[in-house]
């Protein structure tokens, strides 16, 4: 009995009769979740650098800007955002306006606002929050300061979860001393 085992195991090793269904079988779950997770992890790199490139975009269109800048304003800017970055999901941005004040050795406030449905604009207690990423000015020089946010939900559950990708680009006034706000524009 031991004796017809060992041969009817020596026979079913040296079989290959099936042996590439098996392996079918056996790698085609790691082939597709592999193909799967690539697809996702290049689409949330697409869409983080698309998000990026809106906000440099926005920031350079508000530092061209000479005429001022407003509520209606703001939210084509959120309306632009939205449509330039693609995205199926929520967008929102905020732009600030700041300068240095060379005798207080602190940034100040000039005005804040946000897109529709966005984060609440700053106040000089929250400016103070950014301070430390805002780039050295010289006295009473003003920065545009553009902050947005983005939903990434992946299109496949293969380990990457929910995001919400935050950028923030700041720049200068390119014609005129400091970005005007009229809350009637």
């Amino acid at each position: 009995m031991l004796r017809r085992l060992r041969r009817s195991t020596a026979r079913f090793a040296r079989e290959t009769e099936g042996s590439y269904s098996v392996e079918a079988v056996l790698i085609l779950p790691v082939l597709l979740w592999a193909v799967l997770a690539s697809l996702t992890f290049v689409d949330g790199y697409r869409q983080q650098t698309t998000n990026l490139r809106t906000t440099y975009t926005l920031a350079d269109m508000l530092s061209r800007q000479s005429d001022p800048v407003g509520p209606r304003f703001v939210d084509g800017l959120g309306r632009i955002h939205e449509f330039l970055t693609r995205s199926r999901n929520d967008t929102t941005l905020r732009v600030t306006v700041a300068y240095w004040d060379a005798d207080a050795a602190e940034h100040r406030l000039v005005w804040s606002d946000s897109s529709e449905g966005g984060p609440p604009p700053l106040t000089g207690q929250t400016l103070s929050d950014l301070a430390s990423v805002i780039p050295d000015l010289a006295d009473g020089a003003s920065a545009i300061i553009v902050e947005t946010w983005m939903d990434y939900v992946p299109a496949f559950p293969v380990g990457l979860g929910d995001d919400r990708f935050y950028h923030r680009v700041i720049s200068t006034p390119r014609f005129g001393p400091q970005l005007k706000y009229d809350p009637d524009e």
